[in-house]
């Protein structure tokens, strides 16, 4: 070879990302410094903060969208209702149209009410469904214990397959 050795990454090989470098030994003795540690030390304490920042972040997102997903549900629940609703009858005589606007209004505003309540029960529904979730696997858990005993069971207490 006239040129004289070849480095690997020159020769075509490919260089192995994994291993790293050892510090030589003058940028071990810049970083020995209190100056230099103490700037380690700073970047590393911004990192963490920010890390920290991004976690808090995502909590806060992550709780929002949990308060907001029944919110949604419910109104798009709302809404479908009120897509099926039938249209109110157009053709009145006239001479009952006055009595039947307050009447049609009374019932509109029976029906936004009656609406009103089937929100803040489904709300409510909504609301206590971790607890009745989490009651009824202790449920299960305790069934399933009581199964693998093996007790004897008096014959009246028995059910007939």
């Amino acid at each position: 070879m006239a040129g004289g050795l070849l480095a690997p990454s020159q020769a075509g090989a490919t260089p192995n990302r994994l291993k790293r470098k050892a510090p030589d030994s003058s940028d071990a003795a810049t970083t020995s410094t209190p100056a230099g540690e103490d700037e380690a030390a700073a970047g590393l304490e911004e990192e963490v903060e920010e890390l920290e920042r991004e976690v808090a972040d995502l909590g806060r997102r992550i709780l929002e969208h949990r308060r907001d997903a029944a919110t949604r549900f419910l109104d798009a629940t709302v809404s479908r209702l009120a897509a099926f609703r039938p249209t109110a009858c157009p053709e009145v005589p006239s001479e009952q149209q006055s009595v039947a606007g307050t009447s049609h209004a009374e019932a509109e505003k029976d029906m936004l009410e009656k609406l009103k309540i089937f929100k803040s029960k489904t709300e409510a529904s909504i609301a206590a469904m971790p607890k009745v979730l989490k009651k009824m696997n202790e449920c299960v858990a305790q069934m399933e214990k009581l199964e693998q005993l093996n007790v004897n069971i008096h014959p009246v207490f028995q059910r007939k397959r």
